[in-house]
């Protein structure tokens, strides 16, 4: 589970570079001619939101393939600002309209692999498995 939410996390962490720099032809390819406008007028604060969810959603496999116990934060802080992506801007930025039903679904998916990872991060933190810093 680890390795398949690192891999959909490298191609989130694709998808939020080539965005930020405004790649008008990926953007079109990837989430059609609504995209452009979806993503020109992105708000800052959802792209700190974005930014913290990709690189918790990378570091969070490392770490529990490493069974440290910052895995559960990590998985935990991913979760949070995946669904806060998904709450903002389903219910403000018309995200469904704009971007289409298969990306929407598919953002989805994500967020429940995610919440999904950091459910097993708590049951192995419970169970002793995390390691402390000092173990």
């Amino acid at each position: 589970m680890a390795i398949a939410t690192f891999a959909l996390y490298v191609g989130g962490a694709r998808d939020f570079v080539l965005i930020l720099i405004h790649d008008q032809h990926y953007i079109r390819d990837q989430f059609g001619a609504g995209g452009i406008d979806y993503f020109t007028d992105y708000p800052p604060l959802l792209r700190a939101v974005w930014a913290i969810n990709v690189l918790a959603g990378l570091t969070t496999p490392v770490l529990l393939l490493a069974l440290n116990r910052w895995a559960l934060p990590t998985a935990l802080a991913a979760t949070i600002a995946q669904g806060v992506l998904l709450a903002v801007t389903f219910a403000f930025l018309d995200r469904w309209a704009m971007l289409g039903a298969m990306t929407s679904w598919f953002d989805i998916g994500i967020g429940v692999t995610t919440a999904l990872i950091a459910g097993y991060c708590e049951t192995i933190r419970r169970r002793g498995v995390l390691a402390s810093p000092d173990s």
